[in-house]
């Protein structure tokens, strides 16, 4: 098997796991990164080979967005409640919860992001509500003077 066949197996079935190619899979840089320079050929090179199978795949920031033709002109969709959006929250968008928040997801596996999606899902506005109220409490948590 080929150095640059390797690395092409490897995202292949790492995005099939996650969905391809009914779904938009969003795998980290740096990994598939390392993977190819670990493997001696170019990200190029394997995005290019991807390509002849059908499998089409663009640098987006910290990731490589993977698309099938059914999904390629496929805009980015943002549900119509965001149950993670968290930007109302005491201190806005920048918040400490944010940022902590922000940071945990970035060291995440997407089967963990979306494991937290299918409960988050699940969950009935009311939970979500408490949910948010409990993390934020912990973050701007309220002088028991005001309670």
């Amino acid at each position: 098997m080929s150095e640059t066949n390797a690395v092409e197996v490897s995202i292949k079935h790492s995005i099939s796991k996650n969905g391809f190619p009914e779904k938009i899979v969003r795998l980290p840089f740096k990994p598939v990164y390392q993977s190819c320079k670990s493997h001696d050929t170019s990200l190029t090179t394997v995005l290019k080979n991807l390509e002849t199978e059908e499998i089409f795949g663009k640098i987006e920031g910290d990731f490589i967005e993977f698309r099938s033709p059914e999904t390629l002109n496929r805009q980015k969709e943002k549900p119509a409640e965001d149950p993670m959006d968290l930007s109302g929250l005491k201190g806005g968008p920048e918040s400490d919860l944010m940022k902590a928040a922000r940071e945990h997801m970035e060291n995440m596996t997407p089967e963990q992001k979306e494991e937290i999606q299918k409960k988050v899902d699940n969950m009935s506005p009311e939970e979500k509500a408490n949910l948010i109220k409990l993390v934020s409490q912990q973050f701007n948590p309220i002088p028991p003077e005001t309670r």
